[in-house]
């Protein structure tokens, strides 16, 4: 820096001394000072490059020593010509580092080099010639240091795909000649700064896939050359500021996925470049504003999972539809309208027909749209993809919704309102288009179209089918054994199709719950489908055993066979040939066996129901030793035994835990009190990264479910919301012992099932602290002593059972403790207050269960001394009576014994009588 200022001031001089000689042209001492300092700029400019060089080099090994480089990308950096060295590029003139370009080199590290007094600049900082930085899908960590802005040249900069945190820097503002702005997929929080706006040269900004908080600056409205804004998947709130209109060079704006609220702005109109605008999973509302429609070049238009209202009539909104873009547009310039999982409302107006460019058209999930579908969208000539399903329709489905859909590829249909929409079109009819998916849930699918001697049609729909989802329909017959189609994803549930299951080849998915279906399950099935990853044969009539050789299915991850007959164990084999079987459901299908030997090989479980079978014996400790990763276990109505193994408390990710309606008997471990789902919510379901993963590349029509009972209703929960279930249900066993005080940790819990057992003791107090839990049931134990005072604090409490019990006094009084029922509180003889018709005295608040207890404990006491008593004196009597018989020298001692024996009771008579009146003196005193 102190050759720059050098520089800098010699530069300033000679202007001078040239100014003065421009004055005086005839003085040559000017000009004989004018060369003198001419020469002296140029051997400083040599010094201070050589400098800056040098300076370039040691901050490239600085860089080097703070990172790991498993790759060896950086071995080549040695030496003093840093131009040669791998991932550089410098200026051909000046020698000074123009381009670092490191990116998917694995290297990690961070950005700041910790000291005690703070975060320093990491060297990088210090390459001030650089114009083109990317460090790209790397494992770089920590903030992205304020010496980032000394980088005065630098025009791009890409750090996506690292773990980057913190927020942005104010001194990005000082890049002034940044061009294109990469920082997605990190951990960047906290606001975008206001100094962004000083970014005028900007084209591309992605933050997308990041915790950003807080509203769009202001001075977002600066970036006039912005051609890109990409910020999705953030945490951005408040409105959309006004001034985003200034930005008319944009041509993608994709914000979805935020907490954006409020309508959209008037000026949006003034995007007038604008081709995509993508702000679906926001919570934006009202109507849409009428400028959207001046927007000339519009073509993908995506609001859905918003709360856009009113009824659907955008006619001159979307009549920017109505102009045809040249096919030669990349598919992903194809003009798109999303508007699904809004508040729209009322019928799809006709003129939708008069949008024939439009290739992609959801409407879908917009309850509130009803109505006939009108045939004009028939007319859409250029749709490939038509979403239509959990809207309220009514009327038919025929041919002439389909007349010039030539295209068509994907098509969704279902209706809210029961058996009001019919799909009536004639069997002999063979559709223009040739679909690869098709949905079509609870509609009427009329005979004459869906036979039941030809159900075989669906597989001649399309030869390209790849998916099909035709569930809650009423479809009948048998499936054919094969299919030409190279169908991939078959849903069909809750249908009444009958016969035996057939084997399909290419199938991934299989969903065939809720039918007619019987017969054994194919011995060979994991052979005949051995792409398989998800397989639902619930609520059923399959029969026979679990087929034993599954080594065809390595990638098979779901299985559901409950509700069925079948018979037999688990065969000890499926875990082990099944390597990548994550969720395993076989409750209520008549199964039976001991545990131990079939899961001994299960590792990567995160479901396993078992509930309403025949097993027996012990609660196997391999579970708790092999299934780190299990997040629900469901063991309830069975015939189990013994203890609650300990192991279970290792189950880091347990958070439903259903051991109910079995013969256990032991204590409750207080360990079970430390499972960290139940503690914290950390996590859960929604956090496995193989369900969310499952979900998208199987596009799951068919989701996992479970039945779980909760506040006393049996409810079927599927994958998207069972995460947020936490469940503890060890009731009707023979547990014994004490509720563990350690139960006030399970902070997450929302359901809490102890009932019909033999447990003892009090409420533990600290059981106030289960802010989440909603059903608390202690019913049908021997619990005893006040209801704890900190349960009024459990504010989300809405179902509570402590009957019959031996509870006493006062029922709380606070919050909704009188609002309960009455039989939530009967069989306590003890207990008094609202909601029971008892009232309470003042005697009520004694606690007078532990007297009881205590005279109760009293009591057997003293039946025991006076037992041991009797029996000592029996034995000592026959022992020293019979040695007195025996030898005469010993009778004399025993009765001087005796003598001595009695001036020693009337001496502790005598203190007893003494202690006594103290004690009396003391309470009147």
């Amino acid at each position: 820096m102190a050759c720059h200022k050098v520089a800098a001031a010699s530069f300033q001089l000679l202007s001078l001394v040239s100014f003065l000689l421009f004055l005086n042209p005839y003085s040559s001492i000017f000009l004989e000072a004018s060369t003198i300092f001419a020469n002296s700029n140029t051997v400083d400019d040599e010094r201070s490059n050589a400098a800056s060089i040098e300076e370039e080099r040691k901050a490239l090994l600085e860089f080097k020593q703070g990172l790991q480089d498993p790759l060896l990308e950086l071995h080549s950096w040695v030496g003093k010509d840093c131009c040669n060295l791998h991932g550089i590029i410098c200026n051909n003139q000046t020698g000074n580092i123009i381009d670092l370009r490191l990116q998917d080199a694995q290297i990690s590290g961070t950005l700041s080099i910790n000291s005690f007094s703070g975060p320093l600049p990491i060297s990088i900082g210090n390459l001030l010639h650089l114009g083109y930085l990317d460090l790209s899908s790397n494992s770089i960590s920590g903030p992205l240091p304020i010496s980032i802005g000394n980088l005065l040249h630098l025009g791009y900069l890409d750090l996506s795909s690292n773990s980057i945190s913190g927020p942005l820097p104010i001194s990005i503002g000082n890049l002034l000649h940044l061009g294109y702005l990469d920082l997605s997929s990190n951990s960047v929080s906290g606001p975008l700064p206001i100094s962004i706006g000083n970014l005028l040269h900007l084209e591309y900004l992605d933050l997308s896939l990041n915790s950003v908080s807080g509203p769009l600056p202001i001075s977002i409205g600066n970036l006039s050359n912005l051609q890109n804004l990409n910020l999705f998947s953030n945490s951005i709130s408040g409105s959309l500021p006004t001034l985003i209109g200034n930005l008319s060079n944009l041509q993608n704006l994709k914000l979805f996925s935020n907490s954006i609220s409020g309508p959209l702005p008037k000026s949006i109109g003034g995007l007038s470049h604008l081709q995509t605008l993508f702000l679906s999973l926001n919570s934006i509302s009202g109507p849409l504003p009428t400028s959207i429609g001046i927007l000339s070049h519009l073509q993908t238009l995506s609001l859905s999972s918003n709360s856009i209202s009113g009824p659907c009539h955008f006619q001159h909104q979307l009549e920017i539809f109505q102009i045809c873009r040249p096919r030669t547009f990349p598919i992903t310039q194809s003009q798109e309208l999303r508007l699904a999982g809004s508040a729209i409302s009322g019928p799809l107006p006709t003129w939708i027909g008069n949008l024939p460019c439009l290739r992609w058209l959801e409407l879908s999930n917009n309850s509130k749209m009803n109505g006939t579908i009108p045939e004009s969208i028939g007319q859409l000539r250029e749709l490939k993809n038509l979403f239509l399903h959990g809207c309220s329709w009514e009327g038919f489905i025929s041919e002439n919704h389909f007349q010039n859909t030539s295209r068509l590829d994907s098509f969704y249909l279902s209706s809210e309102a029961f058996n009001s929409l019919v799909f009536n079109v004639s069997h002999d009819w063979i559709p223009i288009f040739n679909l690869t998916s098709l949905q079509i849930i609870d509609c009427k699918l009329m005979d004459t179209a869906f036979p039941v001697y030809n159900t075989d049609w669906f597989w001649r729909f399309s030869p390209f089918l790849d998916g099909v989802v035709l569930s809650h329909n009423q479809l009948r017959g048998n499936l054919p054994k094969s299919v030409s189609s190279p169908l991939q994803n078959v849903i069909l549930k809750n249908n009444s199709q009958v016969g035996s299951l057939p084997l399909w080849p290419n199938v991934k998915q299989l969903s065939l719950a809720s039918n007619r279906f019987s017969g054994p399950i194919p011995l060979n099935i994991g052979h005949e489908m051995s792409k398989l990853v998800f397989l639902d044969l619930s609520r059923n009539y399959f029969s026979g055993n679990i087929p034993r050789d599954w080594t065809g299915s390595l990638d098979l991850k779901i299985i559901d066979f409950s509700n069925n007959k079948l018979s037999g164990e688990i065969p000890s084999s499926m875990c082990s040939q099944l390597p990548s079987l994550k969720w395993l459901r076989l409750s209520n299908s008549n199964l039976s066996g001991n545990l131990e030997s079939s899961l001994q090989t299960c590792r990567n479980l995160s479901a396993l129901d078992l509930t309403g079978n025949n097993f027996s014996g012990t609660i196997p400790d391999c579970i708790g030793d092999n299934l780190h990763t299990l997040s629900y276990l469901l063991l309830g109505a069975n015939k189990f035994t013994g203890n609650i193994p300990h192991q279970l408390c290792d189950l880091s990710s347990l958070q439903v835990l259903d051991l109910s309606q079995n013969n256990i008997s032991s204590s409750i471990p207080a360990c079970l009190g430390g499972l960290k789902q139940m503690t914290t919510g950390d996590g859960g379901l929604l956090g496995n990264s193989w369900v969310m993963n499952l979900r998208i590349s199987l596009s799951l029509y068919g989701p996992m479910h479970i039945d779980l009972n909760v506040k006393g209703v049996e409810y079927e929960y599927i994958d998207n919301i069972l995460g947020l279930i936490k469940k503890f249900d060890l009731s009707s066993n023979n547990l014994w012992g004490e509720i563990p005080e350690e139960v006030k940790n399970l902070m997450a819990l929302g359901s809490l099932n102890l009932s019909h057992n033999h447990l003892t003791g009090k409420i533990p107090e600290g059981i106030g602290s289960l802010h989440e839990l909603e059903a608390l049931d202690l019913s049908s134990n021997h619990l005893w002593g006040l209801i704890p005072s900190s349960m009024t604090s459990m504010t989300s409490l809405s179902k509570l059972n402590l009957s019959f019990n031996n509870f006493s006094g006062p029922i709380p009084s606070a919050n909704q403790f009188p609002t309960f029922d009455p039989t939530s509180f009967e069989g306590n003889s003890g207990l008094c207050g609202p909601p029971l018709p008892t009232q309470c005295s003042s005697a009520s608040h004694n606690d007078l269960a532990p007297k009881v207890e205590e005279d109760e404990e009293d009591k057997y006491g003293k039946l025991w001394f006076y037992a041991s008593t009797a029996l000592g004196f029996i034995v000592g009597f026959w022992v020293i009576f019979g040695s007195l018989v025996i030898k005469r020298s010993w009778r004399h001692a025993y009765f001087q014994f005796l003598d001595n024996m009695k001036q020693a009771l009337l001496l502790l008579l005598e203190v007893t009588r003494l202690s006594r009146s103290l004690r009396a003196w003391k309470m009147v005193d």
